[in-house]
């Protein structure tokens, strides 16, 4: 135990510097909080799925609100397709709101921030598919597929209506792609990544055939400068800018930022820290066995009391509780 006059902030240091000692003893590298990926936690949070090794290419079923309350604004580098099997709801892409019903399928690009909720006293059954754009990349420069289709939706320039129109060639076109998958994923036969891959060309070349030639919206502009902000909170959590200084990072006035992050995030730039911190919290309780106290100081808390309140109400257990689940 620690003398009853240390502060917390020295405590936790203390704590930290043991636990470099120990992961250094084991000849484990002494990582900080921010070698997560946290994107990657952020989906594995969400959906307790991982990706088949050598095959970056999933698909599940989420239901709001039984599994999780919604699905918060977030990012990520995979293409990421929802299908609605049951019930109504919003799936939001650059802060532009897709009113969704059973049937209705939303392409969302890489990189698009996006979110998910499920209309209030609905249950609202969704297939969530995600997969990386590099299985069906050959990486050659003259590529006619790669440089066509597959780096327009990484730069998020091959455009589309979403949700895909119900009742056209192009909706059918996509369901046939995207069912013909799931039949293949559900067998798992030998070679079956193939008729995925084969499936997921001819999606692939749905989007292509049906693409828009609309310029991007302002909102998806508007987005981009707000994914700078959240990039870099991602990536600093402990120590992030100021309000000032994500302001000046997404060109907006002070006021102006306030008002478009609470408008589009749901949430204060303070609250989206917060939550982030948080996140980076539970991925350490679950991934080492460094000291509570140690954790909440490298990811920003410096009151050990308020870091316990806020992951209570997040996460409905202590840290403690948290990690002996894990």
């Amino acid at each position: 135990m620690f003398p009853a006059h240390i502060s917390f902030r020295q405590a936790a240091a203390v704590a930290r510097q043991a636990a470099g000692a120990a992961r250094q003893a084991r000849g484990e590298k002494d990582g900080g909080i921010r070698q997560m990926d946290f994107a990657r936690y952020e989906q594995y949070r969400e959906t307790g799925v991982h990706e088949v090794p050598g095959f970056a290419y999933n698909t599940y079923l989420c239901t709001i609100p039984q599994d999780f309350a919604r699905v918060r604004p977030h990012w990520h580098d995979q293409m990421e397709i929802v299908y609605v099997k049951r019930g109504s709801g919003t799936v939001s892409t650059n802060f532009v709101r897709h009113p969704v019903h059973a049937g209705s399928i939303v392409p969302i690009l890489p990189g698009e921030i996006h979110a998910i909720d499920g209309d209030d006293g609905t249950r609202m059954e969704y297939e969530n598919i995600i997969f990386s754009l590099d299985i069906l990349d050959s990486h050659e420069p003259d590529d006619w597929c790669r440089t066509n289709v597959l780096q327009p939706l990484r730069e998020g320039t091959l455009r589309f209506a979403r949700p895909v129109p119900e009742g056209t060639e192009f909706y059918e076109r996509v369901r046939w792609a995207l069912d013909g998958a799931d039949a293949a994923c559900a067998v798992r036969q030998p070679g079956y990544s193939l008729m995925v891959k084969s499936r997921l060309f001819m999606l692939m070349n749905a989007l292509y055939a049906f693409r828009s030639a609309d310029a991007p919206e302002r909102a998806e502009r508007a987005a981009e400068r707000l994914r700078t902000v959240l990039r870099e909170v991602n990536a600093n959590y402990a120590a992030p800018p100021s309000v000032e200084g994500a302001a000046r990072l997404a060109g907006y006035s002070k006021a102006h930022f306030m008002r478009v992050f609470k408008k589009d995030m749901g949430m204060t730039y303070s609250q989206y820290v917060t939550e982030c911190r948080l996140t980076a919290a539970s991925y350490y309780l679950e991934k080492t066995d460094d000291p509570v106290g140690a954790i909440a100081q490298s990811c920003g808390f410096d009151n050990f009391s308020y870091f316990n309140r806020r992951f209570r109400r997040r996460y409905g257990m202590t840290p403690t509780e948290f990690r002996a689940r894990a």
